[in-house]
């Protein structure tokens, strides 16, 4: 009996290797945490990397084009939902999670301190702009402000796509992609001025400052800028893939992804 021959959607979609090699790379690097291993960590950092880049290269030679998955072949009455987007919200809602046990941690932490008064985690919390280590709240305030402005700019990209209008899409992508990396600046200059400046690390803290504060301080910041990073890395996608054609009016749901990220 003649099998029918596999459609260049699926081929696409489920003949890459380097999904594997993804999973393979956060694997290895994954016990590498366990077990304290910096080479085994480091190990699957390059795995992961190679993987990623080496998926994202493939996908950057081929069009745009949403992916339904299987379920799409049974009748429903519900519209069709992509199954890239239903993944991505999945994933942040995981997100949500992360960052809910981040601050509330912290919240928890800092409770125990100032309110509760318990002996063994000694100190005061930081009072920002007012007790050392010094925050510098005005600039923080105006790097919320540019991650605001990169949302704006980040729909008005997918407008521009979604109307056929190529030039306003590579524009407004660049500029979100600009905006992103600013942000990622200036929290870098932030660090840098409080590790060095302030001598607030992720053990220790000066002054009479709680020695908990450094690191609830970085886990919280650093959570974030991750999360900065990574969407910086995935405008860096886009924007490459803009420029050469890779989106139009039908087929633009990278796009959307990355905004929804």
């Amino acid at each position: 009996m003649a099998h029918p021959e596999p459609t260049g959607e699926a081929e696409e979609h489920h003949g890459s290797p380097w999904p594997v090699i993804i999973a393979i790379g956060m694997g290895v690097g994954y016990v590498g945490i366990v077990s304290v291993s910096i080479p085994m960590l480091l190990v699957g950092l390059a795995i992961f990397g190679g993987g990623l880049g080496g998926w994202i290269h493939q996908d950057l030679q081929r069009p745009s084009s949403a992916f339904y998955g299987a379920i799409s072949a049974i009748e429903s009455k519900f519209p069709r939902v992509s199954a890239r987007k239903l993944g991505m919200w999945l994933f942040l809602a995981t997100e949500i999670m992360l960052f809910s046990a981040v601050i509330g941690t912290s919240w928890t932490l800092r409770l125990r301190t100032t309110v509760l008064g318990t002996p063994e985690y000694g100190g005061e919390w930081v009072i920002p702009g007012v007790t050392p280590p010094i925050l510098n709240v005005p600039l923080t305030g105006l790097n919320t402000f540019i991650l605001i402005c990169s949302s704006l700019t980040m729909v008005e990209a997918l407008g521009a796509i979604e109307r056929g209008n190529q030039k306003r899409l590579r524009l407004f992508l660049a500029a979100t992609l600009l905006l992103g990396i600013t942000f990622l600046s200036i929290q870098a200059f932030e660090y840098q001025h409080l590790y060095f400046g302030e001598h607030l690390t992720f053990k220790s803290a000066p002054f009479n400052v709680n020695p908990l504060y450094g690191p609830t301080f970085y886990a919280q910041t650093g959570v974030h800028g991750s999360h900065v990073t990574a969407g910086v890395i995935g405008m860096a996608y886009v924007t490459r893939k803009a420029f050469k054609g890779g989106f139009t009016k039908e087929n633009h749901e990278a796009v959307e992804l990355v905004g929804l990220y």
